[in-house]
């Protein structure tokens, strides 16, 4: 563990109780607010990935990835916060180096929004792409300063082929355009992660240069080094992280409740009494350890 990623934990800790106090909070707001986001920007949390070279962290992905588990522990929106802050920093890699620059020109604390499925069409246009389209799930987007999306590239109005030629997929290219291009649609009226603030986002006509097109499948990346090398297999273990952060906190819910004397409505004695409460709570402890087990693994092993 190195002294960057100990030091974030310790922030997360001393940051817990009052995150937690703030849970109601959030989840009325349909959002993460907004000073919040600038104490994710203080300690570090977006610029986890982001290379050394640009002042930004460049964790490993394990301890980056226990970060992320630690806030979805707290709180599950927090770690999906996080998480789709890190992820989008692993791709801009895939875009020329002149755009990669001036995304980060202000620093590395950028933050990104957006969504990998190809729910948009680009039709070629003189220097770039005139792009349509409409695209959910777009968490965070609210305090994206970059969205990212998926298209199906076009010309006179057919699609382009992808590299297995008129027979297979069309050509599809990720791109990016400053969040104050797109229109955010408040459609995130869920159960759960309701704080995640994941709408839906929407680009009419707008014109995207081709600087501002990466290929996700086979881009080269513009930035040396291991974490933007594969960002296809990192994506699942990010989404990993939070699912087990989320998991654990749960068991940590429980755990206090049965200790705090809780008793079920009809039960003959307490829950931390019960033999059968016992036995449940030992199995779905030993899942959470076991899919913290695999987590650790999978990501030793990228």
């Amino acid at each position: 563990m190195t002294n960057t990623n100990t030091r974030l934990l310790a922030d997360i800790r001393r940051l817990a109780p009052q995150f937690a106090a703030r849970a109601p909070e959030f989840e009325a707001q349909r959002r993460i607010p907004p000073d919040v986001i600038e104490i994710f920007r203080s300690i570090g949390i977006f610029r986890m990935f982001v290379p050394r070279s640009l002042d930004g962290m460049e964790l490993d992905l394990p301890p980056a990835l226990e970060v992320i588990s630690a806030l979805a522990r707290i709180d599950g929106s927090l770690g999906w916060a996080a998480m789709v802050g890190g992820t989008p920093t692993l791709a801009t890699p895939l875009l020329p180096r002149e755009t990669y620059d001036l995304i980060y020109r202000n620093g590395p604390n950028v933050t990104f929004a957006g969504t990998a499925q190809p729910s948009g069409t680009a039709e070629r246009a003189p220097g770039g792409w005139r792009v349509t389209g409409r695209w959910s799930f777009a968490g965070s987007c609210e305090y994206a300063d970059w969205m990212f999306a998926v298209c199906i590239m076009t010309e006179d109005g057919k699609r382009l082929p992808g590299p297995a030629g008129a027979e297979g997929p069309p050509l599809i290219r990720g791109f990016t355009q400053p969040a104050r291009d797109w229109q955010i649609e408040d459609t995130w009226y869920v159960a759960g992660l309701k704080a995640a603030g994941s709408h839906h986002i929407a680009l009419r006509d707008v014109f995207v240069p081709d600087a501002n097109l990466l290929d996700i499948f086979a881009g080269v990346p513009c930035q040396p080094g291991p974490l933007y090398q594969a960002l296809f297999p990192v994506i699942p273990l990010m989404h990993h992280a939070v699912h087990v952060g989320i998991a654990e906190g749960a068991l940590n819910d429980l755990v206090a409740m049965a200790r705090a004397g809780r008793q079920q409505l009809r039960a003959a004695v307490s829950m931390q009494e019960s033999e059968i409460f016992q036995y449940e709570l030992g199995r779905i402890a030993a899942d959470v350890r076991a899919a913290r087990a695999a987590l650790q693994a999978q990501a030793a092993s990228h």
